[in-house]
């Protein structure tokens, strides 16, 4: 079983990269190709219809998927030779959705988003030094994926698709990496080692706060308090 996930690991690793090259050369092209076209614009229905098929309003989101479709295949001529606004919105589409997923837990009367995760990670009970470390983090990731949704957009409007294309296929992932490296190591002196939550631990967070669908304004678990040792 852990071969398994490792094959599969693996697998994607290597989908992504393979993708991510296929991207940079097909988005830097001068001249459009039906395989730039297809991989700009491809992602995007996959995702819509993946996020329909976890919809609550199930049908609905699935016809529109397919009448998404059906708008690109009639505008497929127009589409051709525009296809980089498809890279545009895969690039800087996910930054301004998480933006505005950690953003909108810092609303008055709502849990911080990482706050959420913290607390489904300590069983409902954080300390308040944890409270505000994962309300200023959430901040953070909030600020950076605004940056980069602006910088990609700002590189695709105004510089050369080559450098566009560097900073959307080439650099996002490895900037994004090193945010989670660096908020780690600030973690690490911020945090006691009780109080810390690791990289398993998060990710076992984040599966449970999936579970629970979209954000709730409340902790899931009892009311945030200290936690001594």
């Amino acid at each position: 079983m852990r071969w398994r996930a490792v094959m599969q690991g693996a697998f994607i690793a290597a989908a992504s990269v393979i993708y991510a090259a296929a991207s940079y050369i097909c988005a830097r092209s001068a001249r459009p190709t039906l395989l730039g076209a297809g991989l700009a614009y491809a992602p995007l229905l996959l995702g819509g219809a993946w996020m329909a098929r976890k919809s609550l309003r199930r049908i609905r989101a699935l016809a529109f998927v397919v009448l998404a479709a059906l708008v690109l295949w009639f505008a497929r001529d127009g589409l051709l030779q525009h296809y980089r606004w498809g890279y545009l919105v895969q690039s800087a589409g996910p930054m301004t959705l998480l933006a505005l997923l950690f953003g909108g837990s810092l609303r008055r009367g709502h849990v911080a988003l990482i706050t959420q995760l913290a607390l489904l990670a300590h069983d409902g009970h954080i300390s308040v030094r944890t409270s505000r470390y994962t309300h200023g983090l959430t901040w953070a990731w909030t600020v950076f994926f605004a940056v980069m949704a602006l910088v990609s957009t700002a590189l695709f409007l105004m510089a050369a698709p080559a450098v566009w294309s560097l900073f959307a296929n080439v650099l996002v992932a490895p900037l994004v990496a090193a945010m989670f490296v660096g908020e780690y190591a600030v973690r690490v002196l911020a945090l006691p080692a009780h109080e810390r939550t690791g990289p398993l631990q998060a990710v076992a967070a984040f599966m449970r706060y999936r579970r629970h669908g979209s954000a709730p304004t409340v902790p899931l678990q009892p009311a945030i308090g200290p936690q001594t040792r």
